[in-house]
């Protein structure tokens, strides 16, 4: 709370301003690429290490975006926890319904441990939110879109391309092509869980690669050869998967691209789609 003094009419008034109190809405915490939820609307499981999305009241003021790597733990008067360990922040988005981009902490389990449950606290201007419940898995796979969370996969051809349809170009913002069966080519994901080497949150490294677990990648339903899993140089967070589209992979302008972890035990949304000729 702030007191201030205001000159009116000769008269001393204080003004006393309150600091509203950021809250995250029930199940608020959704995977950065994929806004996965669950059957009853809330957010499903994210994974150790993923780039986030938190949605809530209150949760900034000032639009603010990282603007070097690596990410800073304060961003815009903002900070997150999970299981009260700092989170890299990427954006803070201010509205009627608040949104922070950030990255959970690859050390948020237990050594050992691979799934949870931890509480998330955003801490705007020195006011703390209520903890709010996440489940926590090593990897929960979500594909990168436009737009996101339902639209086609952010999947690159040979030549620099978005394959989607050519007609797409103008909605997507992107140059935009099918892509031949056997073609290489490669897509962003968030959520596929530790590295090897580690690579801090919030980090990136041009030097090495940092391999995930291999996952699984589903064309069409159809395995697809996978030729890397790992960080994206370039992106704090998000994970690159180099990738054979299967030669009998299905056709068509709305062709299923997934990932599903390599336990098997999370699949990503059948809402991502690529174009296939």
């Amino acid at each position: 709370m702030k007191l201030r003094n205001i000159l009116l009419l000769g008269l001393a008034v204080t003004v006393v301003t309150v600091a509203q109190t950021p809250v995250v809405v029930d199940g608020g915490v959704l995977n950065g690429a994929s806004f996965a939820k669950q059957a009853d609307g809330l957010g499903a499981p994210v994974a150790m290490g993923s780039l986030v999305s938190i949605f809530g009241t209150n949760l900034a003021t000032t639009l603010a975006a990282a603007d070097s790597v690596p990410f800073s733990t304060s961003l815009g008067g903002v900070s997150v926890s999970f299981g009260g360990k700092p989170a890299a922040m990427r954006n803070v988005i201010p509205g009627s319904l608040s949104q922070l981009n950030v990255q959970i902490p690859f050390d948020v389990l237990p050594s050992g441990q691979s799934s949870g449950t931890v509480n998330v606290v955003v801490t705007v201007n020195g006011v703390p939110s209520a903890p709010k419940p996440v489940s926590i898995l090593t990897a929960a796979p979500g594909v990168f879109s436009i737009p996101a969370g339902a639209g086609y996969g952010v999947l690159i051809t040979n030549d620099g391309k978005i394959a989607a349809p050519t007609s797409a170009s103008a909605s997507i913002g992107f140059p935009t092509r099918p892509i031949a069966r056997g073609e290489t080519c490669f897509f962003y994901a968030a959520g596929l869980g530790p590295l090897t080497p580690p690579l801090k949150e919030g980090a990136v490294d041009l030097t090495a690669l940092h391999n995930a677990v291999l996952p699984t990648v589903l064309v069409g339903g159809i395995t697809a050869p996978v030729a890397f899993a790992g960080a994206a140089p370039q992106f704090p967070g998000v994970y690159q998967l180099n990738i054979t589209i299967p030669q009998n992979a299905p056709t068509g302008d709305s062709v299923t691209l997934q990932v599903r972890s390599a336990d098997g035990s999370v699949t990503s949304s059948t809402s991502v789609v690529i174009a296939v000729n």
